[in-house]
């Protein structure tokens, strides 16, 4: 049932997030298609494929305290999901300016988000995103730290996605672990 569960978030951020057109505000089923048929190349369908990779997993970790019978197979799946996102995304990314190389590290960050630079801002964000994500993986094996695992993890998601402006820049249906994991991390506290 879990991998039901699995396999229907991950359809569901295909067919909700993958084919929803940013441009024309409207899901538009052939965006979906060119991922699925690599009409615009491998790199194309492999960067939409672990955007929804990510967003499954991140959704399957907000998920897992709500279904207690599940949980452990959906955390499970939310660490595989992830760990591919991340593996992808490092091989990607890094030294980009989703990914800065590790030598740009040695700055201060409280002195990088104060600076006028817009583009040494979003860095000290990004570095913040990469921190937030570590810390959420590594979390997940950790039951007792369950809450701050899913914040760890959310947190990542919304500062990686923050633009210069600060603008999150995000399809609507990446919208949904933002409440999924309030619910989530209220319930473990409460129960």
């Amino acid at each position: 049932l879990a991998l039901c569960v699995t396999a229907l978030n991950l359809g569901s951020y295909l067919a909700l997030y993958t084919a929803y057109s940013k441009a024309n505000k409207k899901l538009e089923p052939d965006l979906l298609l060119e991922v699925l048929f690599l009409r615009k190349g491998l790199d194309h369908t492999l960067v939409e494929l672990n955007k929804a990779i990510s967003l499954a997993g991140l959704t399957n970790l907000c998920l897992a305290p709500l279904v207690g019978s599940m949980r452990h197979s959906l955390l499970w799946h939310a660490m595989l999901l992830l760990w591919t996102h991340s593996a992808y995304s490092a091989y990607k990314y890094y030294g980009t300016p989703h990914i800065p190389r590790i030598e740009t590290w040695q700055t201060n960050p409280w002195h990088d988000f104060q600076s006028s630079d817009s583009k040494v801002k979003l860095s000290a964000l990004k570095k913040l995103a990469l921190v937030l994500g570590s810390m959420g993986q590594l979390l997940l094996a950790f039951s007792s730290l369950f809450a701050t695992t899913i914040l760890a993890s959310v947190g990542h998601f919304y500062t990686i996605e923050l633009d210069y402006k600060l603008n999150l820049k995000v399809r609507p249906y990446a919208f949904l672990p933002f409440p999924l994991a309030a619910i989530a991390v209220g319930c473990y506290l409460v129960f």
